[in-house]
């Protein structure tokens, strides 16, 4: 008798601790739920894309009870399965500027400010072509010339050596075209012809090419 009056004491001490530490529990929880501070840092992906890209892209940090919201204009976005933290997007247009954003809806609530990300979209390129020449037949001795597309580098082109060549350049549609001339040790050897992608004289240059911006247009492939 006094055995079982013993384990039900021992019993009853077990089910009343097993409810204290319970209800520390719960209040732990709702304590640390109210301390979460949602937010979002950064979208990692591409920042240039031409027309018909599909390009991945992450936030940045992510927490696994949470929802976070995208939205975008100026393109669409297509759904990662099983993946909260990423989204597709598909370039379908290059005339709206394109802007992805995404805020954090934390468990408890709360929301994070939206972060915003832009990208910038070309139209399909085509080639424009630069024909370099050099009198004294030893190249361009340092000279070039630098592309850029809406301020991205587009490359920088020279004539190594030998007495002529000819380079292709892909210029996305719809993008202002700038290019500079870089001087090198005897720009009075050097002259070149650029013609735009549909075959037109865009500039005949040199001897002694004029030093820096030689032509800024807006490129069209039509």
């Amino acid at each position: 008798m006094k055995n079982i009056l013993n384990k039900y004491i021992y019993l009853s001490l077990f089910l009343a601790l097993s409810l204290v530490i319970t209800s520390c529990d719960d209040d732990d929880l709702e304590s640390d739920a109210s301390k979460v501070v949602p937010i979002v840092t950064a979208i990692n992906g591409e920042v240039v894309a031409f027309i018909g890209d599909t390009y991945t892209y992450t936030l940045k940090p992510y927490r696994g009870g949470s929802e976070y919201i995208w939205s975008i204009t100026g393109a669409e976005i297509q759904p990662v399965e099983g993946r909260k933290d990423q989204i597709n997007v598909h370039f379908n247009q290059f005339s709206e500027p394109v802007s992805l954003s995404v805020y954090e809806l934390a468990f408890n609530g709360k929301s994070s400010d939206p972060i915003n990300t832009g990208i910038t979209v070309f139209g399909t390129p085509c080639d424009w072509t630069i024909e370099m020449q050099d009198a004294f037949g030893d190249g361009w001795n340092g000279a070039s010339l630098s592309f850029t597309f809406d301020g991205f580098d587009g490359g920088e082109f020279t004539l190594d050596d030998g007495d002529e060549l000819t380079q292709k350049v892909p210029v996305p549609d719809g993008s202002v075209v700038e290019i500079k001339f870089n001087s090198g040790d005897w720009d009075e050897e050097v002259t070149f012809q650029i013609y735009d992608g549909n075959g037109t004289l865009v500039l005949d240059a040199g001897p002694t090419p004029t030093i820096g911006t030689i032509v800024s247009m807006t490129n069209s492939c039509n």
